[in-house]
């Protein structure tokens, strides 16, 4: 499915897109280790184990954490 000038979201800021992504292929495209980060999708915590299967939509919105050790 080719998307045409569709506007996400992602950590405050707007980003357009034309390809189709899954929530687990976007955060492979822009290149973060999915071991070390939380994923709030449109408000809520989405487990790691739906980033897969979640097909990105116009006008999400992202919110990607990075986990931080501390001591």
């Amino acid at each position: 499915m080719q998307l045409h000038n569709t506007i996400l979201t992602i950590n405050g800021e707007n980003y357009k897109y034309t390809a189709s992504f899954t929530i687990f292929s976007l955060l492979e495209y822009l290149g973060f280790n999915v071991d070390l980060i939380v994923v709030d999708y449109n408000g809520m915590i989405l487990q790691k184990e739906f980033w897969v299967q979640t097909s990105l939509y116009p006008n999400d919105r992202l919110e990607i954490l990075t986990i931080a050790g501390g001591g």
